[in-house]
């Protein structure tokens, strides 16, 4: 189907099999000084206690960051509750180029321990 006949497809197995790095999280000091916006409902909390927007925005000024209120082209991070979301922002953050971060992974990267 694939146009592949048996000898090349066990050459191909027989080949050694590359190392993949798995994908880095950066660190806080990779992502001090970086503009931040975040979009969706977050998901993670601190002791039982949900983070809001607000306190996201706080969290990460303190680590460093500057919160923005919404996507431009200056943006440097957005960071999303869901990967796949669809929102506004996320898809105008796509359509910019702009690099979008998973909740976890941020807060993961600037040290902050989330439940």
């Amino acid at each position: 189907m694939l146009g592949i006949g048996p000898d090349e497809v066990e050459s191909l197995l027989n080949q050694k099999k590359l190392h993949v790095a798995p994908p880095q999280v950066p660190d806080k000091q990779s992502l001090e000084g970086l503009s931040v916006c975040f979009t969706g409902e977050l998901q993670a909390s601190i002791d039982g206690v949900r983070i809001d927007r607000k306190q996201a925005e706080t969290l990460a000024e303190k680590h460093g960051l500057v919160p923005a209120k919404s996507v431009t082209k200056k943006l440097d991070l957005l960071v999303v509750a869901d990967a796949y979301t669809q929102s506004s922002k996320a898809e105008k953050a796509r359509s910019y180029g702009i690099r979008i971060m998973q909740e976890m992974a941020f807060w993961q990267a600037l040290g902050i321990n989330v439940d």
